[in-house]
């Protein structure tokens, strides 16, 4: 890391300690932390505060604190993160470095302390991602062990884990024996569920009324019975998906039954009876689907304002897009278009824009004014801040001084008042106006997009659209070859529907 220059801003920093729910390398966070003192030390940095996720895998950025580090930047509070290593950044190459440009954006940088790479210059950048593609593919490694282990306990007709299930106890010489009180509260769910037609809501009612709890202690919930029931535990068998991606975690998602080592407290024919009836109140027929895509929410039919449906139906040549209205009760003319020419329009929208598009470099207005109101807004807080320790001054002078004038003080003291409120007020509108710019720099995430197009999976293209683009519009018509049937409505632009 290059040397302070004089004239540069302090360098105050928060330091981020993440522990993985894996454990990956179980390095404390004690030790995380000491190694980031001890380099802030070393380099003149003053730690300011202290961000933990603890049992947080990196995968995800999601649930973790990134975004209020990210926060903190834009506010002042730090303008430098550090960490232990890239790997506690994350796990996942493709937000990691989404996230590193949004911190970048910001005014700040991050360091690994034990990892130290001058990342102005393309090789220390280099160097930084090829950490973060390591660190994605230990996560991803580690991801395979746990699924080997899984499925070989699946073989042996053990459940995936040992943790707890209703209508059981467990130990580990004796496995999972059935419960003699939770044991018949579950199978009297399956029997009135089945015989007596009783809702999930229904049944929740009776076991929370009846002092029955998760093996978290909180109170049972419709979702909560119904995942429990769902998963056949009760009837002495293990459940597994030949598609681990499909469906999601319905019941219809798993098509794969093993006998289980453990005593059942349902009888089998009960539970093919529970099973047939989930089925066939489902809302969607059991089949395994994908069920996240590309540009799912964002395609529209512009002549009804509503979202477009991805559907294989009609005959067609693969997947395409169609409007919701037009299959619903065609009172639309509606559009349509093919799924993989959508993906080739909107993969060269967004290499034009990576490379400098007109649309962006247009823009540079709204940059511009993002600045302004930010240098102004940071005045009206200066000029706030003067009149408020102006405003305390007058009063410690007050108090010291016998021989001051009461009204002399009164009357200085109405006089700051009314700059101070003039001041407030100024300082309020500068914040609306600060919020009202969009100061993203959009040049850094459809970098980030062009460069991972080809190799990220739907929902990672999704996130990282929905970031730049408001609404694909897909018009109708019957050149199918004609690139203005589609257009983008991108985020920096105002919106010509509101």
């Amino acid at each position: 890391m290059p040397p302070k220059r004089n004239g540069e801003a302090p360098r105050v920093a928060v330091g981020y300690t993440r522990v993985s729910t894996k454990r990956e390398e179980m390095i404390s966070p004690e030790l995380q932390a000491h190694e980031q003192d001890t380099y802030a030390e070393r380099n003149g940095i003053r730690i300011v505060e202290r961000v933990e996720d603890l049992d947080l895998s990196g995968r995800d950025f999601a649930r973790r604190s990134v975004d209020y580090i990210v926060k903190g930047i834009i506010e002042g509070r730090w303008n430098v993160v550090l960490l232990w290593k890239w790997s506690r950044w994350g796990r996942n190459l493709l937000q990691s470095r989404l996230y590193l440009a949004e911190v970048e954006q910001a005014g700040g940088e991050v360091i690994a302390v034990t990892e130290d790479f001058d990342t102005t210059t393309s090789v220390g950048k280099f160097s930084r991602d090829q950490m973060l593609a390591i660190a994605e593919l230990q996560s991803n490694q580690i991801g395979e062990n746990w699924k080997e282990a899984h499925e070989r306990r699946r073989r042996m007709g053990l459940p995936h884990n040992g943790q707890f299930r209703f209508g059981y106890t467990y130990s580990r010489g004796a496995g999972y024996q059935p419960d003699p009180v939770s044991a018949d509260a579950l199978a009297d769910c399956y029997k009135r569920y089945v015989e007596a037609g009783e809702s999930m809501r229904s049944l929740t009612q009776m076991l929370n009324a009846n002092g029955h709890r998760t093996g978290r202690g909180n109170l049972f919930t419709n979702i909560s019975l119904g995942r429990l029931m769902d998963t056949g535990f009760a009837a002495g068998l293990i459940r597994e998906k030949s598609n681990p991606g499909g469906n999601g975690n319905t019941l219809a998602a798993y098509d794969v039954w093993r006998m289980g080592v453990h005593e059942p407290i349902i009888s089998m024919e009960l539970w093919e009876k529970y099973r047939e009836k989930r089925l066939a109140s489902a809302e969607t027929a059991p089949r395994l689907r994908s069920p996240k895509h590309s540009f799912s929410g964002l395609v529209y039919c512009p002549q009804c304002k509503k979202r477009m449906r991805r559907t294989t139906g009609g005959g067609r040549n693969g997947p395409h897009w169609r409007c919701r209205t037009r299959l619903q009760n065609k009172s639309c003319p509606g559009a349509s278009i093919m799924d993989d020419r959508l993906e080739k329009i909107m993969r060269e929208w967004v290499v034009e824009n990576a490379q400098g598009g007109d649309t962006i470099e247009e823009d540079a207005d709204r940059i511009r004014a993002a600045q302004k109101a930010t240098t102004n807004l940071a005045a009206c807080e200066a000029e706030v801040a003067r009149l408020k320790r102006k405003r305390t001054r007058l009063l410690d002078v007050y108090t010291d001084d016998e021989s001051y004038d009461k009204g002399d003080y009164l009357k200085k003291k109405a006089e700051i008042d009314r700059d101070l409120e003039r001041a407030d007020l100024t300082l309020r509108a500068a914040r609306k106006r600060v919020n009202e710019i969009d100061t993203t720099d959009y040049r850094d995430i459809f970098t980030t997009l062009a460069d991972l197009w080809d190799n990220a999976t739907p929902s990672e293209k999704r996130e990282l659209l929905s970031k730049v683009v408001r609404r694909i519009e897909v018009r109708a018509g019957t050149e199918k070859r004609k690139l203005s049937k589609v257009n983008v409505v991108p985020r920096w632009m105002p919106d010509p529907w509101e």
